[in-house]
């Protein structure tokens, strides 16, 4: 998807504030990287949204000449990538394809793209996916990485799927169920919230999202077509946005269009399966089910027979990103990182057991009492 820059409302300009050292502040950040796609919503009059791809570029004799590089280019470990548009279908595109993707290059890569519309001293908020977010060394480790890659003031880290229930204050009733299903590339997240607390025991996360529905087809298109082709080119074609061509001519793009609904409700209906488990006992008791996310669209109309009051969020892909912006601005939204522990009490000793243990400490009390009574008995008898 070509990157988009689009207004968010008045808000305030951070060159106009300062810390208590007399430094500018940055923005409040909404930061949602996700596998296929990253969404900034900061707290001005633009958002940002622009491919999670990266491909390396190979030195070449006139990268010693000089550090020229276009505006999509960084430098990773002395390693320039391109981000963004211009690295799809590049052979040496990097995957993000994995559990601790946010060590990689492509990740840092995305962290050093994004200080275009990120200032420094900024406070970001961004999100984990709830199998990673439950560890908390995840959470440091992501915490620390966003915070030196982007000079931040501070970062805070949420679930997935969290963001898009706070995106709306309708959403978020303090005596009312709301389950949240976000579909994103490569995960997805079901999420049981109410009022501001996270419920341990109605979410789980899922490596499910609908990168396999475009890979799958990509891969097909390989064979058939000679070429390599990248899932983002799927993706793009599918939504009308581009068209795969070969041999001087577009691939039918309602041929794309028929795969990719065929896997897509394949993959609807093993999601579904996981809501049914997770939430089908005691669905009634939801408010509502939201959908948000990169895939929830694609997914949504084999999802929503799940039951009444299924919702697809208005501008799904923005949401988690716009609700991480109001975690920031409030930050009484913070959610308690795990279930608190069950502090146990020490058994209370019989009577009789604890008479035994007190009994030494009295008898030596009682011996210091009186040899205390003695000294002031003998010192006011010495006085006389």
């Amino acid at each position: 998807m070509t990157r988009k820059t689009q207004s968010a409302g008045r808000r305030r300009n951070p060159k106009s504030e300062a810390d208590g050292n007399g430094k500018a502040l940055g923005f409040l950040v909404g930061l949602d990287i996700g596998s296929g796609f990253t969404k900034i919503v900061p707290d001005n009059d633009q958002r940002v949204m622009f491919p999670s791809a990266v491909a390396a570029i190979p030195p070449t004799i006139l990268s010693s000449i000089g550090d020229v590089q276009a505006d999509d280019e960084v430098v990773v470990k002395r390693v320039r990538c391109i981000v963004g548009e211009r690295a799809i279908g590049k052979d040496d595109r990097y995957s993000t394809l994995h559990n601790v993707w946010w060590t990689s290059t492509v990740y840092k890569a995305i962290l050093a793209h994004a200080k275009r519309w990120i200032p420094a001293r900024s406070s970001i908020v961004t999100g984990l996916p709830l199998q990673n977010y439950i560890a908390p060394d995840a959470r440091e480790i992501v915490k620390d990485i966003v915070k030196a890659g982007l000079h931040a003031k501070d970062v805070l880290i949420v679930p997935q799927g969290v963001g898009a229930y706070f995106s709306d204050a309708a959403f978020a009733n303090p005596t009312t169920k709301v389950a949240v299903v976000d579909i994103g590339t490569w995960t997805t997240e079901l999420i049981g919230m109410t009022g501001r607390d996270l419920l341990h025991g109605a979410s789980a996360g899922h490596v499910w999202g609908v990168n396999d529905i475009f890979s799958t087809v990509a891969q097909e298109l390989k064979e058939t077509l000679g070429r390599l082709i990248d899932p983002y080119e799927v993706e793009r074609t599918h939504r009308g946005e581009g068209e795969i061509r070969y041999r001087g001519r577009a691939y039918p793009q309602d041929t794309i269009q028929e795969r990719v609904t065929q896997l897509a409700k394949e993959r609807a209906s093993q999601i579904l399966a996981k809501m049914t488990d997770l939430w089908g006992p005691h669905d009634a008791a939801f408010e509502s089910i939201l959908f948000c996310g990169g895939g929830a669209k694609l997914l949504f109309p084999f999802l929503k027979q799940f039951r009444e009051g299924s919702v697809l969020i208005t501008d799904s892909q923005y949401a988690n990103a716009r609700g991480y912006l109001a975690i920031a601005e409030n930050k009484t939204c913070l959610l308690p990182t795990s279930p608190p522990p069950l502090v146990a009490r020490p058994p209370r000793l019989p009577t009789a057991a604890r008479s035994l243990l007190l009994a030494p400490a009295k008898a030596r009390h009682t011996r210091t009492v009186l040899a205390n009574t003695r000294r002031i008995q003998c010192r006011s008898t010495c006085s006389r």
